[in-house]
């Protein structure tokens, strides 16, 4: 199981940064990881509008067990962007799995998706750290997650009294850069 405490930026997109040894980087399957690096790997729900290839999913498992991918995702739910709500749950659930059996933890993008993500949630009783990458919600919604057992990660811009609320084994920081 991956300590994600030890990473000052745990979601960034900027392929330079998986080498400074503080930043998780997030890529698509088949991207570059180098030695050194520390990387996510996942499936966004972006890219869920087209069925899914298998070379795609040999590749999202490939990657995903190398020791410099610590953690999977970027994966989620986004009502506004990807494929429709069934297309991203089996693309989402896939990876959830796929963490709990390589014992690493989701790095999860939620846009007016909640529901949806409580759901699997609940259907998956993950043993794994899921965290909601750039959370930005208010403190309500953040007790809500926090007592469903996510972990928030904040980014550039986020609610200051949400902050407040989230203990320190469950908050994380991110440049989402």
């Amino acid at each position: 199981m991956t300590d994600m405490h030890r990473f000052a930026n745990i979601h960034a997109h900027e392929p330079s940064l998986a080498l400074r040894g503080d930043t998780v980087v997030s890529i698509r399957p088949g991207d570059t990881v180098e030695q050194g690096g520390t990387y996510s790997v996942g499936i966004h729900p972006w890219d869920t509008s087209e069925p899914l290839r298998l070379r795609t999913l040999v590749e999202l498992c490939r990657q995903a067990a190398l020791p410099q991918v610590v953690a999977i995702g970027e994966c989620g739910y986004d009502r506004l962007r990807g494929g429709d709500m069934s297309r991203q749950r089996a693309v989402f659930e896939l990876q959830a799995r796929l963490a709990e059996r390589l014992g690493k933890p989701l790095i999860i993008h939620c846009v007016k998706a909640f529901d949806e993500l409580l759901a699997s949630r609940r259907r998956l009783r993950p043993r794994q750290e899921w965290i909601i990458h750039g959370f930005r919600g208010k403190p309500e919604q953040a007790r809500q997650l926090l007592a469903a057992g996510f972990s928030l990660s904040l980014g550039l811009k986020y609610n200051p009294d949400t902050e407040k609320i989230i203990p320190g084994g469950r908050l994380y920081r991110e440049t989402d850069q």
